[in-house]
């Protein structure tokens, strides 16, 4: 009996100890596919996706939940070698610093597309981290990567590297197994019922701007914004019905040139970007939305952005 009681706390301290938690940076160049992979890790939507180039503009941290661990993955922006403005000065900034103080590297590539300057730039990036580092070679869903081998000359540089699509899941599971094994003993660092430290603000102005790219030409610039004034409980128009989560909302772009774009013909472009907005936002939250949608121009919004 003694026995049986003395091994019991040595076996929950065995296993306290053999949890593992840690920060997880995701970089690359833009489009590479660094957010649909963090959505694909988590499990659910944190991180826009659009086919835009650098359409990510924060730092978004998404947690993966293990009964043996907690990986904060960190969804850094795609690098700018262009400069000149403070959206693009902050962006950069911001993937420096996420890598900075991390406990692992996936350096995510896109075989499609030849290295070049911009890939180059993130790999020195990537080089002076000291810690371990996982090559994801992304897109295996497609049939043709023509530089599929130029990236895997590279791979002797890292300590793992993976094939994968972030796209469908293929090669997501094993690249997620590689990164528990690598982390370090530690405690949580979300709560298990918080998935990202996003505010709902945030992550609805994110998802809004999403459809704002996926709806617009390439003739509406990436400094195009949306802020969100306000989110709140309305009474339904029906008695007894749940309430209707009001969202008042505003593109902001930086000319008067662009608005007749975001706008369309008689409302229309504005009219879709607003209905696939509030489409998504209904099944993530399970309700009705009312999305107040306006667009706004801002000739200084820019110098909000930090």
């Amino acid at each position: 009996m003694n026995n049986q009681h003395s091994e019991a706390p040595l076996a929950q301290k065995a296993h306290k100890r053999a949890f593992k938690s840690g920060f997880v940076a995701l970089a690359g160049r833009p489009n590479a596919g660094k957010s649909t992979l963090l959505n694909a890790m988590v499990g659910t939507k944190i991180a826009i996706v659009s086919p835009r180039p650098q359409t990510t503009r924060f730092n978004i941290h998404g947690a993966i939940h293990r009964r043996d661990g907690q990986a904060v993955l960190v969804d850094t922006p795609g690098l700018f070698l262009r400069a000149g403005s403070r959206l693009v000065d902050v962006v950069n900034q911001r993937l420096s610093e996420a890598v900075e103080d991390i406990d692992l590297v996936v350096h995510v590539v896109d075989p499609t597309r030849p290295t070049g300057p911009e890939e180059k730039a993130v790999e020195r990036i990537v080089e002076r981290v000291p810690r371990a580092k996982i090559l994801v070679i992304n897109k295996a869903d497609l049939p043709d990567r023509p530089f599929l081998q130029e990236y895997y000359s590279h791979a002797s540089a890292y300590d793992a590297a993976f094939e994968i699509s972030a796209l469908t899941g293929k090669g997501v599971p094993a690249l997620v197994d590689e990164i528990f094994s690598r982390l370090p003993p530690g405690e949580p660092i979300f709560p298990e019922y918080q998935v990202t430290d996003q505010s709902n603000e945030q992550w609805v102005a994110e998802l809004i701007r999403e459809k704002v790219f996926l709806h617009t030409s390439q003739e509406v610039p990436y400094t195009t914004t949306v802020e969100v004034e306000q989110i709140a409980d309305r009474p339904a128009r029906r008695p007894g019905s749940p309430p209707v989560l009001y969202v008042k909302a505003n593109i902001v772009t930086l000319s008067d040139r662009y608005k007749p774009m975001l706008i369309g013909t008689g409302g229309s472009r504005l009219r879709q970007i607003g209905e696939a907005a509030r489409r998504e936002l209904e099944v993530a939250m399970n309700r009705k939305v009312f999305l107040d949608l306006q667009v706004k121009v801002d000739k200084h919004w820019m110098e909000r952005f930090a």
